[in-house]
Order: C-alpha cells, then structure tokens, then sequence
C-alpha cells in the first residue's frame, strides 16, 4: 500500500483533518512523528529522517509542508526520487502545500511516485451537511457564509454552536445566526465588490467609506487597486460565461474559482454594465501607471480618483 502523499490543500483544518485519515487508514496512531517546513529546514532533514529507524517506535509520520519550496533543493532530489520509488512501508510521507504549481517538472515528477490529493472544499456543502437535521433557508446559509468568510474552520465553529442553542427547535433562522454568531473580520474582497459598485454608479460618500474601510485594513491603494483589477476582470470572464448561456456552476468549474465569489459577481453584475466595466479598467490602469512613474505622489490617489468622479 502506498504511504507516501502529496496533499494540496486551502483550509488547514481540512489537511489536519485529512492527515488524520491517513495516519488511522495506515495504522500510524502510535508512530512518532517528524515534521519539517520547506522554508526553515532542507530536504537532507527529511531525507535523514526517512533513512533513520526510531528507538522509540517502528513506525515513523514524516510531514513536510510548503514542498512547492522543492525546487530549491536539486542536490538532493535524486535522492529523494529514490527513496520514493521504493519507499520504507514503516515510514508514512505526507507532504502538502497550499499552492501547487502543476506546470514544473518536479511536481510532474512527484505526482508519478506519490498520491496526489487535492483537498477541495465548498462551504455551501459543508454548511448544508453539518446543518442537515435542522431547517435552514438560502438567505440564512448565505448570511453565515457572509459572517465566516467561507472560512471552514469558522464554518464549523458556528454550526456547531447553532446546533447547540437551536437543539430542540430544528431551525435555524437570520435572527438566530445575527445573535449567536461572530461576525469575522473584514473581507476585502466582498468590500472590493462594493467599491466597484460604488465607484460605476458614481456613488461617492459609499465608495469613499468603503474605500477607508480597506485602508484600515492594512491596505495600501496599490493593494486595493490590484484587488480592484483582480474582481474586474473575473468580472468580464463571467459576464462572457453568463453570454454563452453558462450556470453558475459550471461558470464555477470553468473558472476553478468558489461558487459564492462567482454568485457574488453575478449579483454585482445587475448594477454594472460593460461599459461601465472598460472604464473601470482604463482609470485603474492610467492610474497605476502614474503612480508606478511617479506623476502622482499622492498617499492616496485612488481617494483622489474616487472624489473626482
């Protein structure tokens, strides 16, 4: 049986969770654990850890995380390519990574002697499962959603506790989720989904106040703008998707981007048209640049941009 993983994850309570399955399904409970991240340690550690034998346990966990950092470690990759090639059955690798990037060779290479898993979560379905003996509406899901920032560690923390509280009624309604549960901190990119809005309806006193929300939020107008260019053009690509008679959905899986953010841009785009759109991006990009050349020296240019509108 193969005991060596390559787990690519967004949600780390989901990796410990799958970790968790791996170390039962293989039988690690009482193995010793070594753990390693790319960025503070090398791959000879790992190597030495894979190589050596416990005095403690025969079975040894080897967790490495951050492995995209492999790339940096070419002296030892042959060595390492050998071990998994022929694996210790005592040993369980599990290695991970938030951000895979599946067009260099060595992540081709790696996929080829371990199992990859991609760990996908979608936080309308978790909220729908961990939910499902009790009686929820679409508005009351997308409000919890909204209070956790699709975030599944907080997802599960809040379900558990309205499960607690609404045990004997069953249900759960917008007044219990505005009672009971935290709102998280800010969410740049649905306020960026309201600058836009704002700033194409020409709404200043709402563009500015969420303009500052964002600049109290530790982001500068280069961040802010690049948030900006980043929703304006999955904008367009949804709009371009919604023309070809695309659903949500399959505009979700198109654009490997989360249903939630794609039903966001939808509603987003009943109040902003193309046009609207292209000027966006030729005032962001004219300004950028004139930031970039140092025509503008202005803290806050994109303020500026805002008031003139």
């Amino acid at each position: 049986m193969n005991c060596n993983y390559l787990l690519e994850y967004t949600d780390y309570l989901s990796y410990k969770n799958k970790q968790k399955e791996l170390i039962l399904k293989h039988k690690f409970q009482d193995a010793i654990v070594d753990e390693y991240t790319l960025d503070e340690s090398t791959l000879d550690n790992v190597l030495e850890s894979l190589d050596t034998y416990s005095f403690l346990s025969e079975k040894k966990i080897i967790l490495v995380k951050q492995i995209e950092q492999l790339e940096n470690e070419n002296k030892t990759l042959n060595h390492f390519f050998k071990y998994l090639e022929n694996p210790d059955p005592n040993k369980l690798l599990i290695l991970s990574t938030k951000e895979l990037d599946n067009r260099k060779k060595i992540t081709k290479e790696l996929k080829k002697r371990v199992e990859y898993i991609k760990i996908e979560n979608n936080p309308l379905e978790i909220i729908k499962n961990e939910l499902k003996e009790f009686t929820i509406d679409n508005k009351s899901i997308n409000l919890l959603l909204e209070y956790t920032n699709n975030k599944i560690d907080r997802i599960k923390s809040e379900c558990d506790k309205l499960k607690l509280f609404k045990e004997k009624e069953k249900k759960i309604t917008i007044e219990d989720i505005k009672s009971l549960c935290f709102k998280d901190s800010i969410d740049t990119n649905n306020l960026a989904f309201d600058l836009i809005k704002y700033i194409a309806s020409k709404n200043k006193k709402e563009a500015i106040l969420t303009y500052r929300k964002l600049h109290e939020n530790n982001t500068e107008d280069l961040g802010i703008m690049a948030l900006l260019e980043s929703q304006i053009r999955l904008l367009k690509q949804v709009n371009s998707l919604i023309a070809k008679n695309e659903k949500k959905d399959s505009i979700a899986t198109i654009l490997k981007t989360h249903p939630f953010r794609i039903s966001k841009t939808i509603e987003l785009l009943k109040d902003i048209n193309n046009s609207d759109i292209d000027s966006l991006i030729r005032n962001l990009a004219k300004l950028d640049l004139e930031i970039k050349s140092g025509i503008i020296e202005d803290k806050k240019p994109l303020e500026m941009l805002i008031l003139n509108l």
